[in-house]
């Protein structure tokens, strides 16, 4: 039992780094983007760059005890183009929309997701969500909501049709690489789930690339060090402590608690930025955090899975 206990803590504080890399690297994007760099290059180039990363990682660590998972490559390779497509959604229109809408309204969107998962779970896969993961959701929403200051915009209507469905896209996304994420991770590991998901990204935007032309901001050498930055700190790093979280907690868990990111993003902005935090923002912040520190309290799944994974460890 303790074991398990132990588990679960790395597990939770795994989920909760990678959401503090995440807003690093959404609050460093932003910079890059207002100096002029393509939203689709910056998208490119984090994925490369986390391909080369995480492939050096999985060659090293080639005696590991992931293999294939018990079911036909096939239906495999069906997850992990759906895994790698789900990466390329959720970083290509989190950075869209922020381009398009203001940042605040563009987290609250994206950070629908986690009312996504819990309902997925509990109309397709037959998991109904608990009290606990209730009320951790609405506690979390709700923070979301304040954090993002969208109540004190008062001009949804006027904001634009085509960063409203980016957004959107963000959201559905980013369920889907949690939910996807989850059944991928546990059966390959977390370094190589994240590596042929990067794989799946990285083919895919060599084709975008090859018929836009000249990879303007890829080729700036001010830029280089800054998508480096992104690639290797706020990509390869936060990827893996997710996929390796979500090996141990629920996903509607993971996902709960990824809406620390809004949190980590308010914070950046007010040390880095030099912008203000009100009141709302503050109280936004401490409901999010009530919201993960309930979660935290939720049951494994079962304790047969439980008991699984104490004898591995």
């Amino acid at each position: 039992m303790a074991g398990s206990m132990h588990g679960m803590t790395l597990g939770h504080l795994a989920i909760m780094l990678a959401a503090i890399l995440w807003a690093i690297g959404a609050t460093f994007a932003r910079t890059l983007i207002d100096r002029g760099a393509s939203v689709v290059e910056l998208t490119a180039g984090r994925a490369w760059i986390a391909l080369v990363g995480l492939g050096l990682l999985v060659l090293l660590r080639r005696k590991s005890t992931a293999h294939a998972p018990n079911e036909s490559a096939s239906n495999m390779w069906v997850h992990l183009l759906g895994f790698g497509f789900a990466l390329v959604g959720a970083n290509f229109t989190y950075y869209a929309a922020i381009s398009l809408l203001p940042v605040a309204v563009a987290i609250i969107i994206q950070y629908t997701a986690p009312g996504l998962v819990v309902v997925w779970k509990a109309l397709v896969a037959g998991e109904p969500a608990s009290r606990r993961v209730v009320a951790a959701l609405v506690l979390a929403l709700a923070g979301v909501l304040l954090i993002s200051g969208v109540v004190q915009l008062g001009g949804m209507a006027l904001l634009p049709a085509a960063g409203i469905a980016l957004g959107a896209g963000s959201a559905v996304s980013f369920a889907a690489y949690v939910l996807i994420g989850e059944n991928v991770g546990r059966r390959l590991g977390s370094d190589r789930a994240v590596f042929y998901g990067f794989l799946v990204a990285s083919v895919f935007w060599s084709g975008v690339l090859a018929f836009r032309g000249r990879p303007d901001t890829l080729l700036e050498p001010s830029f280089v060090p800054g998508i480096l930055f992104l690639g290797i700190f706020t990509t390869i790093l936060p990827f893996l402590l997710f996929l390796w979280g979500l090996g141990t907690i629920r996903a509607s868990a993971a996902g709960i608690i990824s809406t620390l990111e809004p949190v980590g993003a308010a914070v950046l902005a007010y040390l880095w930025l030099g912008q203000s935090l009100t009141f709302l923002q503050l109280l936004g912040a401490t409901a999010v955090l009530l919201g993960i520190a309930v979660v935290q309290t939720e049951r494994p799944a079962s304790d047969e899975a439980m008991a699984e994974r104490a004898a591995v460890e």
